[in-house]
């Protein structure tokens, strides 16, 4: 790795997921900084983000979250100014509870602990909106009603809890709670409904009406280094998304012009489509792509207001909406999985 002197040292969790990465390209890009990077193999790792990312530049340090030990996150955060908690297990329908309850919950508590050891200046925790529960809500602010329901959002809320407890021992605590992030690397909602799209299996749900709030991974490093960059000391609780949500009918229409698929999606009422949806399970067990809950989601609106973050930051997504899907697809289809 090449070295600098003179530069803060930031400490980026989760560098081979899609956050992760956006985070240490956002970051070398500036050339203010060095990067040490927490990932689970350093081999999947290196294929994974060498293809993007510049690894001499990067400290590169294997560390497994399902059985780390307080002098391991030690060692990691040493010397280290700034850290961005990306790691952790996402949505895992198989997954039970005490799986995001170790993964999740903690190592975040073991992490916080190295970095108030280590007298660390800044910790970024990486929440989510899921802590508002399941919907709907409309354009929600972060001083709404937690009601997270499910393991992971419940582990996220109850790492939100323990985080405020050390205000003031770190001098810079700041959460956040993006909105559905996707983009190249995306393993999740985005990509299952990109999937959806190709194969021509989506219907819309009661007429595609339904907004979303979203943003794309390189916007959410942005919004990270702007955090980093033009906050204060103190505990902070922000949501990130975009500033305009998107309808499930224009996010629909975007992916389906990024692939050329020109079949127009019909409309189908909720109940009928879960009353469909049923039958199908019954006389068809395992093989029914999209389940009555995923319909629900679709038809349920989860939006948050970021007007307290572009007051604080003056942030702004440079990502056009074409541009972050068209993204996703080349990457998802590079990998074979679509």
């Amino acid at each position: 790795m090449v070295q600098q002197t003179g530069l803060k040292k930031v400490l980026v969790t989760g560098g081979s997921g899609m956050i992760g990465r956006a985070v240490i390209s956002d970051l070398l890009a500036t050339k203010k900084c060095l990067v040490r990077t927490q990932v689970r193999d350093r081999l999947e790792a290196r294929k994974r983000i060498g293809e993007t990312i510049d690894l001499t530049m990067v400290e590169m340090e294997a560390a497994d979250f399902t059985r780390v030990g307080d002098q391991e996150m030690r060692a990691l955060t040493k010397d280290c100014a700034i850290v961005v908690h990306a790691a952790g297990l996402v949505h895992n329908e198989a997954a039970s509870y005490q799986e995001y309850e170790v993964i999740n919950v903690r190592a975040t508590h073991q992490l916080a602990e190295a970095c108030v050891a280590n007298k660390v200046h800044t910790l970024i925790f990486l929440s989510t909106s899921a802590v508002y529960g399941k919907g709907p809500f409309v354009n929600i602010a972060e001083s709404g009603p937690l009601a997270a329901k499910t393991p992971y959002a419940v582990s996220k809320s109850t790492s939100e809890h323990f985080l405020s407890s050390l205000a003031g021992k770190i001098p810079r605590i700041i959460v956040l709670r993006p909105s559905m992030v996707f983009g190249a690397g995306d393993r999740g909602n985005m990509l299952s409904l990109i999937k959806q799209i190709k194969e021509e299996k989506y219907v819309h749900v009661g007429g595609g009406t339904t907004a979303k709030s979203l943003i794309c991974a390189p916007d959410l490093a942005h919004a990270i280094r702007l955090c980093i960059e033009r906050l204060p000391e103190g505990y902070h609780v922000f949501n990130i998304a975009n500033p305009k949500s998107e309808s499930m009918k224009d996010l629909v229409d975007n992916i389906a012009l990024s692939m050329n698929v020109t079949k127009k999606f019909a409309s189908v009422p909720e109940g009928m489509l879960k009353f469909g949806l049923k039958a199908a399970q019954a006389f068809m067990p395992g093989k029914v792509a999209v389940t009555p809950e995923q319909v629900e989601k679709l038809a349920t609106e989860t939006t948050c207001s970021i007007d307290k973050f572009v007051q604080a930051t003056g942030f702004a997504p440079a990502t056009p909406l074409q541009t972050a899907i068209k993204e996703e697809v080349d990457w998802a289809s590079r990998h074979n999985l679509l």
